[in-house]
């Protein structure tokens, strides 16, 4: 099989796919599909053109509506780790999401809609095809394997921000097809996310050459198919999914933790699955991070922006590392001088985790998004392991003090003379873990998340926002899709 470089050969590619893969026409419901093009049809001829196709299906992990602007916003700003950094009128819709006041128009929830469904058209597609093209059989099966890897991926982030959502598993081709879509259950968008990543598991390979970096393996499969168990609650497989990829022994944490944001040692052996940024002369390839995440018109940055702001931590976010944790100087810095003047507070305060300068104002950064390292993996073998039963001093300890240490802090043990690292019940290593998550992850798109799979939403932001309901744990439906289809798309309730 010719091989593929995710970091690069996509890209060359992109434009190219993306026209034929895209669509044409103006119906705004039908992003749930292909819209009608002659050269799909005439594309899929031979081998080279499926590996185009593929590449095409991993850029669209780039896509403001996925990764390049939605997940890391949604997964950290509803949160207690953040909240904006301006509120000019050009960011009140991201201020009223933060403050739980969203309304079902804010543009980001319908190009999270639509950017998901396309990546999910994309592979659909190629699914579609790939069995009447003449190629090696390994090839095909792998190639169908990351196609249902980054199906899952595309679902799992839906079903999670949405809820219920319409299932499409086949390449739609034409408008009326496309309408006849509603939303499925939530425990139907699940099983067919396990289906996918279980194909997946089976069909990729344990490891890529280093032209091939960026593409899924096996492992990747694995972490995401623990994480899934664990989002809804299989305590027992998650722990089988994620033992299971510790013990192939192909990930370690790195022993530096500043290494992790250092993009000329990106795709670490703590890397397991991460979405590949480029920086170029658009933003096509590149990543926004660096620009969004530091403070809005921050000077030392060598490009003048307006685009930071978003993703500020929280006082209460940066008074969530204990004394000596190595991780927050490393994730967080508290103020900048702009000139003789030291800037504070609100203004003042940003994350420096993705810290890859812009070259200038259209360039965008090499950051890439790590939707799962081998950290993730190990915090989540614990939980699952504490859910399934408290052992004092057990196995769980284990994996929650190798963080911990990686960290520069001392273990948390069920017989501690130290009240600060005693754990002594169930309830109590579920918060451990909880504000461990919360220190290691900050602001990779998680916290949100697991505040929701926890069930801890509601209690940690009532001290945040004055107090949330239930309805508020999913965010709305894009009001388009329900006004362009109303007989199959509802809003989510109370919205």
């Amino acid at each position: 099989m010719n091989k593929i470089n995710i970091k690069t050969n996509v890209y060359k590619l992109l434009l190219l796919v993306t026209l034929i893969l895209t669509n044409s026409c103006s119906e705004d419901f039908i992003d749930l599909s292909p819209k009608s093009n002659a050269n799909v049809e005439t594309f899929f001829k031979n081998q080279e053109d499926i590996e185009r196709a593929i590449n095409g299906s991993y850029s669209a992990l780039t896509l403001s509506g996925v990764y390049g602007t939605s997940m890391p916003i949604l997964g950290e700003l509803r949160s207690d780790n953040a909240e904006m950094g301006s509120t000019a009128s050009s960011r009140a819709n991201y201020y009223a999401l933060s403050e739980f006041r969203t309304q079902a128009t804010f543009s980001l929830y319908e190009d999270t809609w639509d950017d998901h469904y396309e990546g999910i058209s994309r592979v659909n597609l190629i699914l579609s095809k790939i069995e009447d093209i003449s190629m090696d059989e390994n090839d095909k099966k792998r190639i169908k394997g990351e196609c249902t890897f980054l199906r899952g991926i595309f679902y799992f982030n839906l079903v999670r921000v949405f809820g219920a959502v319409p299932l499409v598993t086949k390449n739609l081709t034409s408008i009326e097809e496309s309408y006849s879509y509603g939303r499925n259950e939530v425990q139907e968008v699940y099983e067919q996310i396990v289906e996918d990543f279980s194909y997946a598991k089976e069909t990729l390979p344990v490891s890529v050459n280093e032209d091939e970096i960026g593409r899924a393996t096996q492992g990747a499969a694995l972490a995401m198919l623990g994480k899934v168990y664990l989002t809804i609650g299989n305590y027992n497989s998650a722990k089988e999914k994620l033992i299971e990829l510790i013990q192939t022994g192909r990930y370690k944490l790195l022993d530096n933790y500043a290494d992790l944001w250092d993009v000329s040692k990106e795709n670490h052996a703590e890397s397991i699955f991460d979405v590949q940024m480029e920086a170029s002369d658009t933003y096509d390839t590149a990543s926004n991070y660096a620009e969004r995440f530091f403070p809005y018109g921050y000077v030392n940055m060598g490009v003048i922006t307006a685009s930071g702001g978003y993703n500020i931590p929280t006082e209460d976010m940066i008074a969530a590392y204990e004394t000596g944790d190595i991780r927050k100087n490393i994730s967080i810095q508290e103020s900048w001088t702009s000139g003789d003047d030291e800037i504070t507070g609100l203004e003042g305060r940003f994350c420096t985790k993705y810290s890859d300068f812009p070259a200038n104002t259209a360039s965008g950064s090499d950051d890439n998004w790590p939707v799962i390292r081998y950290a993730d993996v190990l915090l989540m073998y614990a939980e699952a392991l504490n859910e399934i039963g408290y052992q004092a001093n057990g196995e769980a300890f284990k994996y929650l003090n190798l963080i911990r240490n990686r960290a520069g802090l001392l273990d948390k043990t069920s017989n501690n003379s130290n009240p600060e690292l005693l754990i002594s019940n169930q309830e109590e290593f579920r918060l451990a873990l909880e504000q461990e998550r919360r220190v290691e992850l900050a602001f990779e798109g998680h916290r949100w998340f697991d505040l929701v799979r926890t069930k801890r939403a509601i209690e940690v932001m009532s001290s945040q926002n004055g107090g949330i309901s239930n309805y508020q744990l999913l965010y709305p439906i894009p009001q388009s899709q329900i006004d362009v289809n109303p007989d199959k798309i509802k809003q989510n309730p109370e919205y």
